[in-house]
């Protein structure tokens, strides 16, 4: 893989590099997935399998944006942006997770500066979305800080267990934030020359 096409950035004596999901990527994100806290702030069935996982991958429809954070080259971290079709071609669905081992390093906000450079900067995205279940205090100032804000509290939204967990809707809206979007370049094209914007350090 050339230098151009990922991310590397340090923090704590660590080197922590994004690059585009692999196919390959799928046994070490099933073990980011299967973690305790994962698993317990996850809005999805959590998975059963490697298999599980790469399936549901493979039911995104095209056009979408997935990177890893990645550790020796082991992802330790994903993100995803899923543009919504028709009259809505203008927002995304966002999705982050970090390995409960990895968390308060930094690389939730790395991930999020690579996804809202990508939404709005090169895939000119006037709105991106996302569901956080609502007791998730560290993934919601993450959010906040990135300037998404709650639109909605959805009661019994999943479970946990034997409980019911409310969740919120979240969103981070360019014109809100004065913030003029992109050149609606194909999302495909937004993460080439994204990651063509860095050098290793």
């Amino acid at each position: 893989m050339l230098v151009k096409d990922r991310i590397c950035t340090t923090r704590a004596g660590a080197v922590f590099s994004l690059r585009r999901r692999e196919k390959r990527d799928a046994p070490a994100l099933f073990d980011l997935f299967d973690q305790p806290l994962c698993r317990r702030a996850m809005v999805l069935e959590p998975f059963k399998s490697v298999d599980d996982v790469q399936t549901w991958f493979d039911a995104h429809p095209p056009g979408g944006f997935e990177l890893v954070a990645t550790v020796d080259d082991q992802a330790i971290g994903f993100a995803g942006l899923q543009p919504c079709p028709g009259s809505q071609n203008h927002s995304a669905w966002l999705s982050l997770f970090i390995h409960d081992d990895y968390h308060h390093q930094g690389i939730g906000t790395l991930l999020m500066k690579a996804i809202i450079a990508t939404a709005e900067l090169l895939a000119g995205l006037t709105r991106v979305q996302l569901i956080v279940q609502s007791d998730n205090k560290t993934a919601i100032r993450l959010y906040r800080k990135f300037g998404f804000i709650i639109e909605g509290r959805h009661e019994c939204f999943s479970r946990r267990d034997d409980n019911y967990i409310a969740a919120f809707t979240m969103a981070r809206i360019t014109e809100k934030l004065g913030i003029r979007p992109g050149s609606k370049m194909p999302m495909s094209e937004s993460i080439r020359v994204l990651l063509s914007l860095f050098q290793t350090v």
